[in-house]
């Protein structure tokens, strides 16, 4: 499962849709006023799908992110649903915009419902409700999620935001199992194996749907593995690298690998941000490298 940002239209030719199942592309923007921004690029989404549609490969509307342009989105999610008409205005239009370009399903980025407030209510309420539209018209349902817990293993507070009730009604959820800080906290393969055991196992929620999410860039420089490269064309096989006198901690292929080979033993699958930060060096690149290695364990 790869996000495809909407703002690098240039290198849709470059989605390897044969090392994937499900595309989400991102992002469609929430107002406070319940409704949604045009749809950025839409020429593009309509490609994808196409395309996508084509190999067999669906695709996700996602909704929302951390942020747009500079402003963080949580307090717009608030507004968007701070009243029951106000959710159910707010759906419709994300199932709509759905259906308007032929998308297979909704993914929710609220980055982050918390636990304290009333948020976590106004997000249960909208995934319920987006549950019953979507089931309307056959469409899935997925969320980007927390980590679940931090680096050192400790759980964050605000993941309990993810009810059981929300747990129910998706699909998935796409786990965030990156940012954990800058250098070697970034996204370390034991991070992103606490990060999909807090889901399964402390939530029990069923491995087919935690889905381990991977980064396809560095911190602290936010270089993409693609720019990585470029620096030092050596850096597919460690998670180490200089780039612009800064040293940059990321997933080379090794690591890339483990992970990939960890989730096709134990949870759903495997998530990437984002597709247009790989390289189209196939030989280097780290979806490709996670599509031999789920081939080679289910012998595709």
């Amino acid at each position: 499962m790869g996000y495809y940002p909407s703002w690098e239209p240039g290198k849709i030719n470059t989605i390897q849709y044969n090392n994937l199942t499900h595309i989400n592309y991102a992002f469609a923007i929430p107002t406070s006023d319940g409704s949604l921004l045009p749809l950025e690029n839409a020429s593009a989404a309509t490609q994808i799908i196409q395309k996508a549609h084509q190999n067999g490969v669906k695709v996700l509307l996602a909704v929302g992110g951390w942020s747009y342009n500079g402003t963080p989105l949580e307090s717009t999610f608030m507004s968007a649903t701070e009243t029951p008409d106000k959710i159910v205005k707010f759906g419709n239009a994300i199932v709509a915009m759905a259906k308007q370009y032929g998308f297979d399903g909704v993914d929710m980025d609220w980055e982050h419902p918390r636990t304290d407030g009333d948020s976590k209510n106004r997000y249960e309420s909208l995934m319920v409700y987006l549950r019953s539209k979507l089931n309307e018209n056959n469409m899935l349902l997925t969320a980007a999620v927390l980590s679940g817990v931090t680096p050192d293993g400790v759980i964050y507070w605000d993941s309990a935001a993810q009810t059981d009730t929300v747990i129910s009604v998706v699909d998935w959820f796409n786990v965030m199992a990156y940012d954990g800080g800058d250098g070697a906290r970034h996204s370390s393969y034991d991070f992103a194996v606490m990060s999909a055991k807090y889901w399964r196992d402390t939530r029990r929620m069923p491995a087919s749907k935690v889905v381990l999410g991977v980064p396809f860039y560095g911190r602290p420089s936010w270089a993409t593995y693609a720019e990585i490269l470029q620096a030092n064309p050596n850096a597919y096989n460690t998670d180490v690298s200089m780039i612009n006198g800064m040293e940059a901690h990321y997933n080379g292929i090794p690591t890339i690998k483990a992970k990939t080979q960890w989730a096709c033993d134990n949870v759903g699958g495997i998530m990437m941000w984002e597709l247009s930060q790989d390289t189209t060096d196939l030989s280097k690149s780290l979806l490709n490298a996670i599509g031999e290695t789920v081939r080679a364990k289910f012998n595709r």
